[in-house]
């Protein structure tokens, strides 16, 4: 079964290191710039370059290549996906972009299928508990992304498999202590038939996305301000069959403010997120808008030349302004502050913060997380960590007609983590272990109910490294995850995942492999495949720079055309190819 896995690590191990710089900087983990290697945390940071470079088909097929998530889909490109991190729900996890929280009201999270990859300029991902910096929702995690700021006119285009086509291009222009962006872009597919036992049609998705930003800059700070808007609409195959198409709108409008004044570093942001999600089917229409209204600002200094200060507070309001029933309550809102401390002395690191949440349903909620770091020698550092987190019903779970429960209490967690970094100029190596105990976790085929404990625990082996030309990047998460009240394994967890990539990097071109491998998952009691088998997939792609302005990329996916599902009687794609140009005028 680890047959071609393991000839991926194999593979990885031949790639010894040289001296050459790999460091990335996290801005989320402790909400202040840090290198990569200091942080107290398990993270992974993608730069715009490491996204192109990856031709990801889209955002969820790419965060599925880091350590400890997995990815199930309903499907292929714009269908409903769900990311695993490290064994939470998928509503574990905080997803942030441009700093702002961002998840449905109802659902209480972000679906990221329809977050197109050509609107990304950076993504770090933190693995591990992080209410103590951003509240809830972030028990397993934070997926921080930083929308795109193009810094030349860029041009690019793509085909693919199953009528995949699409189009963007981004501009800049920069005047004096002004500088304003913008980004826009089209792109579409047929799809393919998701569910052979349902409407015999391909289930595709159009869209179409803009951005425009600006900044100034004064002697008072830096001054931002920016709206998203992402439209569209995917089709989509369910096991009732009564609903087979949804129309989706996204938008987002931002302003923000940067000062540095003496010893202190001021920001303050000011957001409003509107989602609008419709179904259709023969017979039926249900519309969900939603919107929350947020305000951020934080604080940082360093008391002294060892021990450094951040704090702030963040306030936001949630409201459902349509739905397709009614609901007994359509807003809430959330009162939070916060703060953390660092110290550093020569080999010791130790962080400590706290949040203490007022949300207007349920009082006070208090977060807190606690880090030690120890150089052991030049390149090696243990850590340990511990934080509690804690995940507020959403308005679906209390509220919808027929599976609302209004007496829900929060699901709370307390998490634990030990790790060994060896990190040099060109090789990275990260093992660690968690474990996680997750109480009040909600559940309900009929009616929610905080009916269990969750177990999860685990560890995680990373290894990046770099040789001459050659680069490769290995990453092996073993899951042990248990229902409290079944005793059975949480529903669509592997046991054991693992990712590599290999590639190749000459001057003018580059050749990459991957390949990618899932245990068999348990599907849950209710569906008709109770276990589904595990897979390993084959990937192949490269890029060649055709002029100093003109790049050219292709990839193939599933390479040998496995058959496998993800999420029970949901069809994946099969073997499929994607090509792309670019063009940045000089």
């Amino acid at each position: 079964m680890f047959k071609p896995a393991l000839a991926a690590v194999l593979v990885a191990s031949c790639f010894p290191a040289i001296a050459e710089n790999i460091e990335h900087i996290s801005i989320y983990a402790n909400r202040t710039a840090t290198p990569q290697q200091d942080v107290l945390a398990s993270v992974t940071v993608l730069e715009r370059d490491d996204i192109v470079a990856r031709q990801a088909s889209d955002l969820p097929a790419l965060l599925a290549q880091l350590p400890g998530i997995n990815l199930s889909r309903d499907g292929g490109r714009g269908q409903n996906s769900g990311l695993y991190v490290r064994g939470g729900n998928a509503g574990h996890t905080l997803v942030v972009i441009d700093g702002v929280r961002s998840a449905s009201a109802t659902l209480g999270y972000k679906t990221l299928s329809m977050l197109p990859l050509e609107l990304i300029e950076r993504i770090e991902v933190v693995r591990g508990p992080r209410a103590a910096w951003y509240g809830s929702d972030a028990l397993s995690g934070v997926i921080a992304i930083t929308t795109r700021r193009a810094g030349a006119v860029e041009l690019n285009a793509n085909i693919g498999s199953y009528g995949q086509a699409g189009t963007d291009i981004s501009v800049s222009h920069t005047s004096e202590q002004l500088t304003l962006g913008a980004t826009a872009g089209v792109s579409r597919a047929d799809g393919f038939n998701v569910r052979e036992d349902a409407d015999p049609d391909h289930d595709g998705y159009n869209q179409k996305f803009i951005k425009v930003a600006a900044d100034y800059q004064t002697g008072l700070g830096l001054w931002t301000a920016q709206a998203d808007v992402n439209s569209g609409f995917y089709q989509f195959d369910t096991t009732w069959g009564n609903e087979d198409e949804a129309d989706t709108l996204n938008r987002a409008f931002l302003l923000g403010w940067q000062h540095q004044s003496g010893q202190w570093q001021h920001q303050a942001q000011l957001s409003r997120n509107l989602d609008s999600d419709t179904t259709f089917g023969p017979d039926s229409r249900s519309p969900f808008v939603t919107e929350r209204d947020e305000f951020n600002y934080q604080a940082a200094t360093d008391l002294t030349d060892k021990l450094g200060f951040v704090g702030g507070v963040n306030w936001y309001q949630e409201q459902v302004d349509k739905s397709a029933t009614a609901y007994e309550q359509t807003s809430r809102m959330n009162r939070a502050v916060f703060a953390g401390l660092n110290y550093q002395h020569d080999a010791l690191q130790l962080e400590a913060a706290a949040r203490r949440d007022v949300i207007n349903q349920y009082g006070g909620q208090n977060t807190w997380q606690l880090a030690a770091g120890y150089q052991l020698a030049e390149h090696w550092l243990v850590r340990a960590s511990r934080g509690s987190a804690f995940k507020a019903p959403t308005f679906n779970a209390l509220y919808y007609p027929g599976f609302a429960n209004p007496e829900l209490k929060p699901e709370e967690s307390v998490s634990d983590e030990i790790a060994v970094v060896y990190q040099a100029d060109a090789l990275m190596v990260q093992l660690a272990w968690f474990d996680r105990d997750v109480t009040n976790l909600i559940q309900g085929t009929e009616r929610a109910e905080n009916v269990l404990l969750a177990t999860i625990q685990g560890f995680e082996f990373s290894l990046t490294q770099q040789w001459q030309q050659f680069s490769s990047r290995f990453s092996y998460t073993w899951l042990d995850t248990e229902n409290g009240t079944t005793g059975k394994k949480l529903e669509r967890r592997p046991e054991n995942t693992i990712n590599w990539r290999g590639s190749y990097d000459a001057d003018l071109w580059s050749v990459f492999i991957t390949s990618d491998y899932q245990s068999s998952t348990y599907q849950g009691a209710f569906v008709s495949v109770a276990d589904l088998g595990g897979y390993t997939l084959w990937g192949f792609g490269g890029s060649y720079q055709l002029t100093p302005q003109l790049a050219v990329r292709a990839n193939i996916n599933n390479l040998f055309d496995k058959q496998y599902q993800s999420s029970a009687g949901y069809a994946t794609a099969g073997t499929n190819f994607a090509v792309s140009v670019s063009y940045t005028p000089q």
